[in-house]
């Protein structure tokens, strides 16, 4: 790692192995609407008062808080009010449909997205990739069909280079009901499209997937992550209600931790880890379940920043590591 042309991201006039990482939220989490969501204003006061340092948004997510504007103006706008606050745009969370990127002119849609995370400031872009409806809850049937895996990998090819020429780091995320919902699909797309991955291991922790090949082969493919708490063989967005003694009794905190290591290891690319409970399950307070969970994001990115600088930390009991203090 980093993988074909995907850079360190962070702090620039540091040499790569010292830059430090970041801890962000992702936009699911800000879309409910309460008291901290009314306005842009609102938001980012909560953002910089519980602890993050910027934001992972799509590029167009900003439109709600500034209606009649393009979303080049309200990116803008966005911008200024989030330095102003001192938190930053560190990147976006792309979206394409199957159906979308089987239409003539598919790559230049994209396109007018990454200008806007450009224009944001932003320094990489992460996509969820819809599977072909055929496929869909079917098990990774998928794994099995070469002929529509190797399309995924030419579109994936195309969509990466163009990622490239903008100056922004690429990834792909693990998410069920996406391209990346099967380890062994996933693991023959690599085969074909070498890329990073964002590693949003609830995805696959909540299913009960954590070992294997092919899991691991996606753990040291992963540049970038977005955080989730999830319940093996239970909640794919789980509540924590005393992270702290969560953690002391190896719950969710502490298994997430552990699926992470491997991945966290020598440190992400795009030196950004991601929060992002979302309004799901039994979470319906996520904005302050996520502020909760700073104290995890950011020992998470201690762990990597010293695997970054050849630094291996112990983190084999929960004593080890105490994010609560």
């Amino acid at each position: 790692m980093p993988i074909g042309h995907n850079k360190v991201l962070g702090e620039m006039s540091k040499q790569p192995q010292a830059r430090a990482h970041r801890v962000a939220i992702g936009e699911w989490p800000t879309m409910v609407k309460e008291a901290r969501t009314a306005s842009f204003d609102t938001l980012v006061g909560h953002l910089a008062s519980a602890g993050y340092e910027g934001v992972e948004f799509n590029p167009g997510g900003f439109n709600k808080y500034f209606p009649g504007d393009s979303s080049a103006v309200a990116g803008r706008k966005a911008r200024r009010a989030l330095e102003k606050a001192g938190l930053a745009y560190f990147g976006g969370t792309l979206y394409i449909g199957d159906e979308a990127w089987r239409k003539l002119g598919w790559i230049d849609r994209i396109v007018e997205q990454l200008k806007l995370v450009t224009d944001l400031g932003g320094g990489f872009a992460s996509y969820q990739i819809n599977l072909h409806p055929d496929y869909l809850n079917t098990g990774g049937a998928y794994r099995s069909d070469e002929r529509y895996l190797a399309e995924i990998a030419r579109n994936i090819t195309d969509l990466r280079q163009a990622n490239w020429d903008h100056g922004l780091n690429f990834y792909i995320e693990a998410h069920i009901d996406r391209i990346t919902e099967d380890p062994a699909a996933t693991c023959r797309i690599l085969d074909m499209a070498a890329c990073e991955i964002t590693g949003d291991l609830s995805h696959y922790l909540f299913r009960g997937m954590t070992k294997g090949a092919h899991v691991e082969r996606i753990l040291d493919h992963m540049g970038h992550t977005h955080v989730r708490m999830a319940r093996k063989y239970g909640d794919l967005s789980a509540v924590v209600t005393d992270p702290k003694a969560d953690w002391e009794q190896k719950g969710v905190t502490w298994q997430l931790f552990q699926f992470m290591k491997r991945g966290l290891a020598g440190g992400l690319s795009s030196r950004t880890i991601v929060g992002e409970t979302g309004p799901m399950h039994l979470v319906t307070d996520t904005l302050t379940q996520d502020a909760a969970l700073v104290p995890l994001y950011r020992a998470m990115a201690r762990y990597a920043d010293a695997s970054a600088q050849g630094i291996t930390m112990k983190v084999e009991d929960p004593g080890d590591l105490r994010p609560w203090g």
